[in-house]
């Protein structure tokens, strides 16, 4: 550096020399493998740079690695983790307090997935593993900071919403003070894909359209975002259904608009209870009821009709992705008062309905319209915030490895209902333990604490009636249970037996016993109810045991 004049001026010399030497620092500083101990968010490791690639390993069960990202302001953070063949590793993304905002706990290769963060601040990202150990490579892009470049400032990013049907077109850019390339990303692929600039829809719902900027010469890499609106179409009311979707219809074939009360039924599967759905039907305004089924008849129309005064009951059968996405399908559905989703296979409804236009139109009735919304065995587990797909054993053999037990997330959106999983025929077939097994793994896969977990379950022929308010009543002939945790799990590991005890009280349960006039209660938000009686339930090492 010997070109450097510092003539007699001493200071400025040395501010010269401390700013290069910040610079050149700064630019070493970016991370490029994982450095033990980073085990908790506490010993993060930090100097996480957009775009550039970390290389990790998981170790062990109990080697967790965190990361802390300096988020520089509002954008979207985008996140790949990929591993070595015959293992399966998961991400979970944090503000600087509370539970994970993002993650991405699936079988894919890499593990991909996106948050749009509105403000600056510290955020933490922990990846564990779910089977297997290894080596991975972890690569963040978005506003982070650790270049000592500075990150591009972005123009206003605008995607304009579309309807199913429309033709693929082509992103504009945002303006920025950048020369970087762009590219693009899609968080959700099953309404929108994208090859270079090129948008390709695919279905109704929103996803988060991400504008990733490369690093130039004067500035690091950066990104924004937009989100990204895709309807089922322009279904004209009243409008034709696909063929073998109307089971059809009893009553008024005129469209009646009444007003309603939003409410939700929880009914544990078995003969149905002709008071829940009674209850339901003061609430519908007398409008017009839809059921929902994947299989079976129309058998609900006359039942439903003659159980109290509505405009008609019409039963649809959606029984594929198409007609889940169907504009049509989605408008019938809006325009009722009242909807009823039969039993049948909880799968089926997870694949035709979630994040596609039945399910949009599902929330938007208790969210927005404030209808009454119930189901039945299947059509009751998918009513959680989290939910069991099907096939887990009935017996205590769940409580072996609740970690590999799968539950989803986010189906239907019930404010009343956050962090809650349900199950049905409970007592009849004892699925008590798989009820605990169900909220170990919503602690596990998505860091629910145990404060915040929560369970219901039902019997047969048995119903609890959730007004909007949060109370509720319990109609039928046997009971309802109301579980929390009244502490941590002790053991609650993959390929462990569960240890939940907390001195034999892990989860104190409210026992509801149903009546012709739902006299017992329950309220989800006080989570305390009347007329019930207090069991506690616990296991260890996978024994499982009520007291």
């Amino acid at each position: 550096m010997r070109n450097l004049r510092c003539w007699s001026r001493h200071l400025q010399c040395s501010l010269m020399w401390l700013l290069l030497a910040a610079s050149s620092q700064a630019w070493a500083a970016c991370r490029t493998s994982e450095t033990e101990p980073n085990d908790s968010d506490t010993t993060a490791n930090a100097d996480i740079c957009s775009g550039v690639s970390i290389a990790g390993n998981i170790s062990s069960g109990s080697d967790y690695d965190w990361y802390k990202l300096i988020v520089t302001g509002p954008g979207t953070i985008n996140i790949s983790l990929s591993h070595a063949s015959g293992v399966d590793f998961d991400w979970f993304l944090y503000a600087a307090t509370g539970s994970y905002i993002a993650y991405a706990s699936t079988t894919n290769n890499p593990e991909t997935g996106s948050k749009a963060v509105t403000a600056a601040g510290n955020y933490y990202l922990r990846v564990k593993r779910y089977s297997g150990t290894g080596n991975y490579t972890l690569n963040i892009t978005g506003p982070i900071a650790g270049s000592s470049l500075p990150p591009p400032t972005f123009g206003t990013f605008v995607v304009p919403a579309k309807s199913v049907g429309d033709a693929p077109f082509v992103l504009t850019p945002p303006t920025s003070n950048s020369s970087g390339a762009f590219s693009y990303a899609s968080s959700n692929t099953t309404v929108a894909t994208i090859s270079g600039s090129t948008v390709t829809i695919a279905g109704a719902g929103t996803s988060t359209i991400t504008a990733n900027q490369a690093a130039d010469a004067t500035h690091s890499a950066g990104s924004t975002s937009a989100t990204f609106t895709v309807d089922g179409g322009s279904a004209v009311w009243p409008c034709t259904l696909p063929a073998g979707v109307n089971l059809g219809k009893t009553g008024s074939t005129a469209d009646k608009v009444a007003t309603t009360s939003g409410g939700m039924v929880l009914m544990g599967g078995g003969t149905d209870v002709d008071a829940a759905i009674q209850w339901m039907i003061g609430k519908s305004g007398g409008g017009d009821v839809v059921v929902l089924r994947s299989t079976g008849t129309n058998a609900y129309n006359s039942y439903i009709y003659g159980l109290g005064t509505v405009n008609s009951v019409q039963t649809l059968l959606i029984d594929s992705v198409a007609e889940g996405d169907n504009a049509c399908v989605a408008e019938t559905i809006k325009h009722a008062e009242m909807v009823f989703i039969a039993g049948g296979n909880q799968q089926n409804y997870i694949d035709y309905f979630k994040g596609r236009a039945v399910g949009n139109a599902l929330n938007y009735l208790i969210n927005t319209k404030q209808v009454p919304v119930g189901g039945t065995s299947a059509g009751m587990a998918i009513l959680g915030q989290y939910y069991h797909p099907g096939g887990a054993a009935d017996d205590t053999t769940v409580l072996q490895n609740p970690a590999a037990i799968s539950i989803g997330n986010n189906f239907i959106s019930n404010p009343l209902l956050s962090n809650l999983v349900t199950d049905t025929h409970f007592s009849q077939r004892t699925r008590q333990a798989r009820l605990m097994a169900f909220m170990a793994s919503g602690i596990y896969n998505y860091s629910v604490s145990w404060q915040n977990v929560r369970g219901i379950g039902c019997d047969e022929a048995t119903a609890y009636a959730l007004d909007a308010n949060g109370s509720g009543k319990v109609y039928g002939t046997n009971y309802c249970f109301f579980a929390k945790a009244t502490g941590a799990p002790e053991t609650l590991s993959p390929g462990s037996a569960l240890t939940w005890s907390v001195g034999q009280q892990a989860l104190n349960v409210y026992r509801v016993q149903g009546t012709a006039a739902g006299t017992n209660t329950f309220n989800v938000n006080t989570f305390t109810g009347t007329g019930g009686t207090t069991q506690y339930w616990s296991s260890d090492r996978g024994t499982f045991t009520i007291r």
